[in-house]
């Protein structure tokens, strides 16, 4: 049940919202195990990590996390899938973007996660800089990552302190969110237990379900609470019809594109399985894609094309295989077609709930798809 209470926070100490609710179910045994962030080399890159003693919660620097998101192939929904056991065998507190709980869902469909089992802490956020453009900007400005303390994300741009010196820069053609990102049209978070806004000023923490509710009054020993509305709604809206209107625009561009020019362009794959690797929503315990590669049967036309059909009605857009390709194929877009397909033929959106049944799962759907 819905129950949307929002409050604005002020902490009481040094624990920052998302790590007082983490810290706050470990500590009073709501969960056994939490997902936790910490930087590698430098805080550009965050790798996800798994907590279950609630001393061990650290700063984990939310703010790089909501810029940057989790490195490489990393995403929180495939780390809880994959490393944490996705709440099958345990029960697991953890914060994702709104592509991470779209995952969640399509992999509660397919029986791979629990939602009994899991606290979701969904992030409001403008969506992530890339490793390739951070690593462009940083060295066409000779600044060093290695020195960033802290950022924060705006809508038009970003504040990063070097260590007291701070400097906003705008997000433009140099820096800019990846191009899912800035073409998503489900930034709103329909099936997480708690919203945590990083949209407008101080971070807005607003229960969905009496379990989130639970959590929030359980951290008043390190959170300060003021009832308020969530103001980042409208905002959030806006962005949604902008990145619809962006990717749709892409869409009509690529229909555009003969057939063979749309082959031409996967010609480049190397078939080296990073894509997979990547996607939160691939959970094949033995991947038939993988072994024809490694035993040289299938070319890389016919690995991208069986990938692509496999993938399609599952695919929430996070553009991790995209991100990761070292040929920088545009599979984003191949995947966007797919799922604009979908929407308009079948009113099927993926992770958007877990009664929406997808079309090759629906028996109804196929007869109708064979009578066209």
């Amino acid at each position: 049940m819905d129950i949307r209470k929002s409050y604005k926070t002020t902490p009481k100490g040094d624990l920052q919202p998302v790590e007082a609710l983490l810290k706050t179910m470990l500590e009073n045994g709501m969960v056994d195990t939490v997902l936790g962030a910490k930087s590698d080399k430098d805080i550009t890159q965050i790798k996800p990590e798994q907590i279950g003693d609630p001393e061990n919660i650290s700063d984990m620097n939310m703010n790089a996390y909501i810029a940057f998101n989790f490195s490489k192939m990393d995403s929180a929904a495939k780390f809880v899938h994959k490393t944490m056991g996705g709440g099958l065998r345990n029960r697991i507190g953890m914060f994702g973007r709104s592509c991470d709980v779209r995952a969640l869902v399509e992999l509660r469909k397919r029986h791979q996660v629990d939602f009994n089992n899991l606290i979701v802490i969904g992030i409001e956020e403008f969506g992530q800089i890339e490793q390739k453009t951070l690593k462009a900007f940083f060295t066409s400005n000779s600044l060093d990552p290695t020195q960033l303390s802290t950022v924060r994300m705006g809508r038009d741009q970003m504040e990063m302190d070097f260590i007291g010196d701070v400097q906003s820069y705008p997000l433009d053609s140099e820096l800019h969110v990846c191009h899912n990102c800035a073409n998503c049209h489900h930034k709103s978070i329909q099936s997480a237990d708690v919203i945590a806004s990083f949209l407008a000023g101080e971070p807005v923490l607003t229960a969905l379900t009496e379990k989130g509710l639970t959590v929030l009054e359980k951290a008043d020993a390190y959170l300060e609470f003021t009832e308020t509305t969530n103001e980042s709604e409208g905002m959030l809206k806006e962005m949604e019809a902008e990145g619809r209107n962006r990717q749709l625009a892409d869409i009509e561009e690529f229909r555009q594109k003969t057939k063979l020019e749309k082959m031409q362009a996967l010609g480049a794959c190397t078939a080296c399985g990073l894509c997979i690797k990547s996607c939160p929503v691939c959970f094949c315990v033995d991947c038939s894609l993988q072994n024809k590669r490694k035993a040289k049967e299938i070319d890389v036309y016919t690995f991208q094309l069986s990938r692509l059909a496999h993938i399609g009605d599952s695919c929430v857009q996070c553009g991790k295989c995209d991100s990761n390709c070292p040929k920088n194929l545009p599979l984003n877009i191949y995947l966007n077609d797919i799922a604009f397909n979908l929407e308009e033929k079948f009113g099927y959106v993926t992770g958007r709930s877990f009664d929406d049944i997808p079309p090759r799962a629906s028996i109804s759907d196929l007869k109708l798809r064979f009578k066209k």
